[in-house]
């Protein structure tokens, strides 16, 4: 079997409202989809978590060409050819995640091609469902209407939830943790996102007081180079501290966990090396006493390859789940997502278990 064309769609929708976090919000959503072709027929999708551009047009203009007549089927001889085949290393960034997508879309065709979901080909099922938090709750003025909203969530089903702040000090915005508390009851839990916004001081305040709402997690308190910051905030946090998926590859997690800046990782499958660089990095997390927790927020197509990972990699907990209607999400599943009593079914479709048909392309594609 050999590649015919590497082809990359940008899926763009509109959201009804501006997504507010520390820095800054967004007002669409955009999705940078490869689709894989061989000359048997048989095509896999994967996707490139980032700037969907970039990525577009490093896979346009540079990898999608170097990878036409090679194998699908040999996905390390392919992914460290494009990772280490040029004069100059890439070592981080969009061309990680353009590699990230061409990986993926590659176990999807292997899967398909051999008739067994991508789980079956990293060793099997360890479980049948994953634990979810909903990842749905955005900054706003009025802290009751960050915790009523957190509340309907709860409503739908959820046992955990997450929350973007930082767009005010660490003072001020624990107000809003103590409404998304009281709203959600003493029962849920509650992890608290500040998406890299806040300074040491900040960071050092959130970690310190707002472990008296009973935090699962703060998630990225501070800059992603900032790792001696990250590390002294775990020492004195009352919280756990999660962070990575800003990070790239099992070596720039190793200088995470080399730091102790971390109790949960967070590394993103179409961002940090793809499937089997992520299996890496939750092999090393695991020696490293680390429980990883994949971030997850972009397109069904992300979401799907993460289910597989964590499917059958035992130290993985808490699937990301985008309750909101804003993302490409289920259709570009071949079935809807099974969701009971906060818990996702993992299904048994060959392959990643996704699909884009053309009235998603209709819909969503950028021309």
């Amino acid at each position: 079997m050999k590649i015919l064309s590497v082809e990359t769609i940008l899926l763009r929708k509109p959201l009804s409202a501006t997504m507010r976090i520390s820095r800054g919000g967004f007002k669409e959503r955009v999705h940078a989809l490869v689709r894989i072709t061989t000359d048997s027929g048989q095509t896999g999708l994967g996707e490139g978590i980032g700037n969907a551009d970039m990525v577009k047009a490093i896979i346009d203009g540079s990898m999608g060409p170097k990878c036409i007549g090679r194998d699908p089927m040999r996905i390390e001889e392919l992914r460290k050819f494009l990772m280490d085949g040029n004069v100059y290393y890439e070592r981080k960034g969009s061309a990680i995640c353009a590699v990230s997508a061409i990986e993926m879309a590659c176990w999807d065709i292997k899967g398909k091609t051999l008739g067994v979901p991508v789980y079956e080909l990293l060793g099997g099922k360890c479980r049948d469902s994953l634990e979810t938090y909903a990842s749905d709750i955005y900054w706003e003025e009025d802290p009751k209407a960050m915790g009523t909203h957190a509340r309907s969530l709860v409503e739908k089903g959820f046992k955990a939830v997450k929350a973007h702040l930082g767009c005010r000090s660490a003072r001020e915005d624990m107000e809003r943790v103590a409404a998304l508390r009281k709203g959600i009851g003493n029962d849920t839990r509650l992890m608290i996102d500040l998406n890299a916004g806040y300074g040491n001081l900040d960071a050092r305040e959130a970690a310190v007081n707002w472990g008296a709402y009973d935090l699962m997690w703060l998630e990225e308190p501070v800059h992603p180079d900032s790792k001696d910051i990250l590390s002294d905030l775990k020492t004195r946090a009352t919280m756990p501290i999660a962070a990575g998926e800003n990070e790239f590859g099992i070596h720039g997690f190793k200088e995470l966990f080399d730091a102790r800046a971390v109790d949960v990782a967070m590394p993103d499958l179409g961002r940090a090396g793809g499937i089997l660089e992520c299996r890496n990095i939750c092999a090393l997390a695991e020696a490293y006493g680390i429980t990883v927790s994949p971030h997850n927020f972009s397109s069904g197509v992300l979401l799907a390859a993460t289910i597989q990972l964590m499917a059958c990699t035992s130290n993985t907990r808490w699937l990301e789940i985008d309750s909101s209607d804003n993302p490409v999400y289920e259709e570009l599943l071949i079935e809807p997502l099974k969701f009971v009593d906060g818990k996702v079914f993992i299904a048994d479709h060959p392959g990643l278990g996704v699909v884009l048909r053309e009235e998603t392309l209709r819909k969503y594609a950028v021309h």
